[in-house]
């Protein structure tokens, strides 16, 4: 209880001879310390109650020092855009973790990364699903065969000439991340990841080498 007596002891020796002045350093500096509670309190971890946008073309995750501007500058659209498709104003404020709506035209690292991705020419020989499943048989050891099966009906349907951006051939192979392993077995082209006995053969290795289905998990 003695604290607030103290503090209006302060205040009186602070005042002094011109207590109007130093009233307004006072409320001054008050003003400011609010302020900065207040920039590090936008600019705080996301609470639990981020908003999350919901049926978005696509969606951005609202990180440190982002703003309605910057975010437009990252995704390559105009800010009036992005104000559009979230309801928004220049005042509406954003909060890290806040998930907000992007136009379907802005340019996400998603986006970027597809349009840098593997562009594969069709394998020259093809396999029907059910050679497919032999070959997996043939390479995976019995005690292994049906969780193998399970995994390439999965990540390709055992269609072994399917590809994504990323990714080859019956078990889905990721070719940038282990292009330096599969180098050494003499796969040197996503292409021949085409092939179901090498992908076979490749997503066997993968499994002794992480001791495990780890890399389809």
């Amino acid at each position: 209880m003695g604290r607030p007596a103290k503090a209006l002891s302060v205040l009186k020796r602070t005042v002094g001879s011109n207590p109007t002045l130093s009233a307004m350093r006072i409320l001054r500096t008050a003003t400011v310390a609010f302020l900065v509670a207040g920039a590090a309190l936008v600019s705080a971890p996301a609470p639990v109650g981020a908003k999350v946008a919901t049926n978005c073309a696509k969606s951005y995750t609202v990180v440190k020092n982002d703003s309605w501007s910057r975010i437009a500058t990252k995704v390559k659209v105009s800010m009036n855009s992005l104000l559009i498709v979230n309801k928004a104003k220049t005042s509406t404020m954003l909060l890290i973790g806040d998930v907000i709506c992007l136009p379907k035209d802005a340019v996400t690292k998603s986006d970027t990364q597809k349009s840098n991705g593997l562009q594969l020419a069709a394998p020259a020989v093809r396999y029907s699903r059910s050679e497919s499943a032999d070959i997996i048989r043939d390479v995976f050891p019995s005690r292994l065969e049906e969780r193998a099966l399970a995994i390439a009906k999965r990540e390709s349907k055992l269609n072994a000439a399917s590809y994504s951006w990323c990714c080859v051939g019956l078990f889905q192979i990721y070719w940038s991340a282990n292009k330096a392993w599969l180098v050494r077995m003499g796969i040197t082209s996503p292409e021949q990841l085409l092939d179901a006995h090498v992908n076979a053969k490749a997503a066997y290795e993968m499994y002794k080498r992480n001791s495990g289905w780890k890399p389809w998990e």
